[in-house]
């Protein structure tokens, strides 16, 4: 699973748009009865490229059955997203 785009958030305190590079890693799985549910997570910890205030972004997904998303959140601290994220199954059938 990886993020189609980079995840863009836009700084609360200046309003520069800032385009987070990060990689979803696979973090669980949970044996279910249509096989495994994929726990994937994401964090992006640094500072807005145009002020240099500290932002945090966190994003979870998980995947079922395989292939599918189920479900994902996103949190963010010092910035608001300013768009969904968009994901990429690797799953071969």
């Amino acid at each position: 699973m990886e993020l189609k785009t980079p995840y863009k958030v836009k700084c609360l305190t200046c309003g520069t748009e800032n385009i987070l590079d990060m990689e979803l890693e696979c973090v669980g799985s949970y044996e279910r009865n249509m096989g495994p549910e994929l726990e994937y997570m994401a964090a992006f910890d640094g500072v807005c490229q145009g002020c240099g205030e500290d932002i945090l972004a966190q994003i979870e997904v998980w995947e079922y059955p395989v292939g599918t998303v189920e479900d994902y959140i996103t949190v963010t601290k010092g910035a608001e997203k300013t768009e969904e994220p968009t994901f990429i199954s690797h799953y071969m059938a």
